[in-house]
C-alpha cells in the first residue's frame, strides 16, 4: 500500500479544490490506486498522484484522463478546469492550442488525453488461403492451448522448416478462436531484409497507433512505449500474430502478461531461449494431405483421372505444401495439359528448382534467403547434402566431411534446423534432407566452397576417404541402419 496522500484544504483557493474534488472522484471511484488508473489514463502513476497533489494545476491533457479513468463527467471537469485556469493564469500555452469545449462521449468511445477517439479495433491480420487443407489435430491442440485456464495467456510458437505452412496455419487459428478476442487483431511480419529484421520498437509504435493511442500521447522512450502497449494488451482481449520471427531477442519485448490476449509467434527456429511457451510444429504433409490440396486447386477431377501421376508429383515436391501450392497452381492454369506432364517436368533434378516456381513466389528464394543468413561454414555443410543424395545426414559424417569435431558438427546441423533447411529424421541421430534442399545445394555445390583454397588436394582426399568410413560406420551403428542409401 503506498503512503497516504497529504491532507488538502480545499477552501485555500481554486488549485487545492480542484485537486481535492479529483481525490473525491477517486474515492467514489472506489478509491483505485494511481498504478490501477495509469493502466485505464495511459499517463504514469506519479503524474496522476501529483495532477491530485494541489501543488500546481494539472494539464488538462493529464485532467481528462484522470477523470475518464474514474468514470466522471469530461465535458464538466473541462470546463471546470478552464475556468480554474483562467483564475489562476495556469495552463496558458496549454489553452492557447487547446481544443474547443467537448460534449460528453457517447457510450463506447474511449477518452484518451485531449481529444476523444473511438477505441479501435484493429483487423491487422492479411488474408488468409481459401485452399487451405488437412492439420486438423495441430489445429486441435493449438485451439485447446490457446483456450487453456490460467492467469495469463501463454504465447503459442508454430516452428517447422521453410514452406511448411507456418503463416497460413496462425491465420486459420485466429479464425477458429477469433471469438474469444472480440477487441481485433495485429499483425507485424518481423522476417524483413537483413539479420535484424522490423525492431521491436518500430512495431510497438504501430500497434499504439492501431489501438487507437494518438502520435502526440506515444511516449519518446523506447521502453515507456513497450510498457503502453503492453499495458494494452493486458487490458484487452487482442490476438496477435508476430510472423518469421528469427530470434528470441527480436520478440521477447513484445510479449507481456497478458491475461486475455494471445500472442502467437511463427518462426523457421524452435526459440529454445523462450521460457513459458506452448509450441506447435509443423510437419510437411501426409500424402493423403498433398492430394487433397492439388484437388483443391487444381479440380478433385483432374485429380481422379491421374491419380498415380499426381502421387508422383507429392513424392517429387517432398510433400512440402508450399512447393505443393506452386505445382497446384500452374497445373490449374494449363487445364489443356496432362499432370502426367507436369510430373515429367518435375522429375528432371537440374530443373526442379525452376519448376517450382509460379508468379512472384518460388521456392529457390525461400531457401536463397535463408541460406545466405548462414555462416560459411553452415553453408558448407548445406553443399554437403547435395553431395550424398542420401535424404539424410549425421553429425558424423558431416565432422569427417569438414574436418571438424563431432560436437561442432551436431551444432552446426541444429543451427541448420532453424535455419529451416534441414528436420531431425525418426531415426535417432539422423537429420533428414529433403529433396528439394538437396536439389537446392547441388545448385550451390557449383558456387566456390569457403574452405576450397585453404585445404590442398591431398586434405580433399584425406576427408572424402575419412567421410566415408565414418558414414559407413555411423550407418552401422544407427537403430535400424543400414550400410546402403
Amino acid at each position: 500500500m503506498g503512503r497516504p496522500e497529504r491532507p488538502l484544504d480545499g477552501s485555500t483557493g481554486p488549485i487545492a479544490a480542484f485537486a481535492h474534488d479529483l481525490r473525491v472522484l477517486r474515492n467514489r471511484a472506489g478509491n483505485p490506486s494511481y498504478r490501477e488508473l495509469a493502466r485505464t489514463a495511459l499517463f504514469a502513476p506519479s503524474v496522476l498522484s501529483s495532477a491530485a497533489s494541489g501543488h500546481r494545476l494539472p494539464t488538462l491533457a493529464v485532467t481528462l484522463a484522470f477523470v475518464s479513468a474514474c468514470g466522471g463527467d469530461r465535458a464538466a471537469w473541462e470546463r471546470r478546469w478552464r475556468s480554474v485556469a483562467g483564475q489562476t493564469g495556469g495552463g496558458a500555452e496549454e489553452r492557447a492550442s487547446a481544443p474547443p469545449p467537448v460534449e460528453a462521449p457517447p457510450d463506447g468511445v474511449h477518452a484518451l488525453a485531449s481529444g476523444v477517439i473511438r477505441l479501435a479495433r484493429p483487423a491487422q491480420l492479411p488474408i488468409g488461403s481459401r485452399t487451405f487443407v488437412g492439420r486438423e489435430r495441430d489445429l486441435a491442440d493449438a485451439a485447446a492451448m490457446i483456450g487453456a485456464s490460467g492467469p495469463v495467456k501463454v504465447p503459442l510458437l508454430v516452428s517447422g522448416p521453410i514452406g511448411v505452412g507456418k503463416t497460413a496455419f496462425a491465420l486459420r487459428l485466429a479464425e477458429e478462436v477469433a471469438a474469444d478476442f472480440p477487441d481485433g487483431q495485429l499483425y507485424a511480419d518481423l522476417g524483413g531484409i537483413g539479420t535484424g529484421g522490423r525492431s521491436a520498437n518500430g512495431i510497438v509504435r504501430g500497434f499504439l497507433r492501431a489501438l487507437g493511442v494518438p502520435a502526440h500521447l506515444v511516449p519518446d522512450d523506447p521502453m515507456q512505449r513497450i510498457g503502453l502497449y503492453r499495458s494494452l494488451l493486458a487490458e484487452r482481449r487482442l490476438f496477435v500474430l508476430l510472423a518469421g520471427v528469427k530470434d528470441e531477442g527480436q520478440v521477447r519485448p513484445l510479449l507481456g502478461q497478458a491475461p486475455h490476449s494471445q500472442v502467437v509467434v511463427t518462426s523457421r527456429a524452435r526459440l529454445l531461449g523462450l521460457e513459458d511457451t506452448n509450441r506447435v510444429e509443423l510437419d510437411t504433409f501426409s500424402r493423403k494431405e498433398s492430394m487433397a490440396l492439388i484437388g483443391r486447386i487444381a479440380g478433385p477431377g483432374r485429380v481422379r483421372a491421374e491419380h498415380d501421376a499426381t502421387d508422383t508429383i507429392a513424392e517429387l515436391c517432398g510433400d512440402l505444401p508450399l512447393a505443393i501450392n506452386i505445382v497446384g497452381r500452374k497445373i490449374a492454369a494449363r487445364p489443356e495439359w496432362a499432370i502426367a506432364y507436369t510430373a515429367g517436368q518435375l522429375a528432371d533434378r537440374e530443373r526442379l528448382m525452376d519448376s517450382l516456381s509460379v508468379g512472384d513466389v518460388n521456392v529457390r528464394d525461400r531457401f536463397t534467403t535463408a541460406y545466405e543468413q548462414l555462416s560459411p561454414t553452415e553453408r558448407e555443410a548445406i553443399h554437403h547434402f547435395g553431395q550424398s543424395g542420401a535424404g539424410w545426414t549425421t553429425s558424423i559424417g558431416i565432422a569427417a566431411a569438414m574436418g571438424i569435431m563431432i560436437e561442432t558438427a551436431d551444432e552446426l546441423l541444429e543451427s541448420v534446423v532453424d535455419a529451416g533447411l534441414l528436420q531431425r529424421a525418426n531415426v535417432a541421430g539422423r537429420y533428414a534432407v529433403s529433396r528439394l534442399v538437396s536439389a537446392f545445394a547441388t545448385e550451390r555445390q557449383r558456387e566456390p566452397s569457403p574452405f576450397a583454397a585453404a585445404v590442398p588436394m591431398a586434405g580433399h582426399r584425406a576427408r572424402k576417404n575419412a567421410f566415408e568410413s565414418l558414414r559407413h560406420e555411423a550407418v552401422r551403428t544407427l537403430p535400424g541402419g543400414s550400410s546402403e542409401g
